[in-house]
């Protein structure tokens, strides 16, 4: 069997060659130049400092000429292909990697399973691990499939912003609360809810307490501390605070990993994030 997910789940970059994770990224168009997601062309330094700057980046969702040419070289190991996608509230791409499965298994015998993990970031990648974990104890596709959907639920993925600039661009808030918040000095807790969109949570007056909230929320909700993961744009003294409020208090040690440029695109330098399994979302 072979699993895949695509460049969202914000894993770390070493994982998918030790962990035999198959991956597709999306794609960055900045300053007309286009860029795969993670790729070492656009460092992520240079990237949100060029955001920073005025730039202003766009991205690619999968279409389906590179999904199926994905999909089609992985067919051609002859093994099943269990597939974990981005949200498909924030994007198309899971969408059409399921019609192509579709598409496949009607005429192959090895067969294709996309799942949509109603997530981002590392709210998916939690899913692709578990996965991955369950291949290791030799589970049948089928198994897993179901395992890791009943799991979702259970993806819990809380961050908060800088500025609020850019979710106004993307219109996960209004201009007029943006104005107000900037104002106000407001970093928004933000959670993926069951849906797979993006709401806010709880309003924090300051950084400092937005970041306390994110480690109060993982105290109070997590239910499997195997895996959790801060992701940050280009803000590690305080994700590196963040974890070390969670070794403290939970005993755990964060995965922490630089935020995906695809998806800091829509929230910009200075997201923070953490991601685990909870007692529900």
């Amino acid at each position: 069997m072979i699993l895949s997910t695509d460049s969202t789940a914000n894993l770390p970059k070493e994982y998918y060659e030790q962990l035999n994770i198959r991956m597709i990224p999306m794609q960055i168009n900045l300053d007309d130049k286009t860029y795969n997601d993670l790729s070492e062309e656009l460092p992520v330094e240079e990237y949100y400092q060029k955001m920073c700057e005025g730039s202003t980046p766009t991205t690619s969702q999968i279409n389906e000429f590179r999904a199926r040419e994905y999909l089609e070289d992985l067919l051609k190991s002859g093994e099943d292909i269990l597939h974990i996608g981005f949200s498909s509230a924030l994007s198309g791409s899971t969408a059409t990697m399921k019609r192509l499965a579709d598409e496949y298994n009607q005429k192959n015998k090895n067969k294709i399973i996309v799942i949509d993990s109603l997530n981002a970031a590392s709210g998916e990648g939690l899913l692709v691990l578990k996965a991955h974990d369950l291949m290791q104890e030799g589970k049948s596709i089928d198994e897993i499939a179901q395992q890791i959907t009943d799991l979702i639920p259970n993806s819990c993925s809380y961050f908060t912003v800088e500025q609020l600039k850019y979710l106004v661009r993307g219109g996960r808030v209004s201009k007029i609360s943006g104005m107000i918040g900037s104002l106000l000095n407001i970093k928004p807790v933000l959670r993926v809810d069951e849906q797979g969109r993006l709401v806010s949570y709880r309003k924090i007056i300051s950084r400092r307490k937005a970041i306390n909230e994110l480690a109060k929320i993982c105290a109070e909700k997590i239910a499997d501390k195997k895996y959790v993961f801060i992701n940050h744009a280009v803000c590690i003294e305080d994700a590196n605070n963040l974890a070390t409020m969670l070794k403290n208090e939970l005993g755990v040690e964060p995965i922490i990993t630089d935020l995906t440029q695809v998806i800091g695109c829509h929230t910009g330098p200075g997201l923070l994030a953490v991601f685990f399994f909870g007692k529900e979302k």
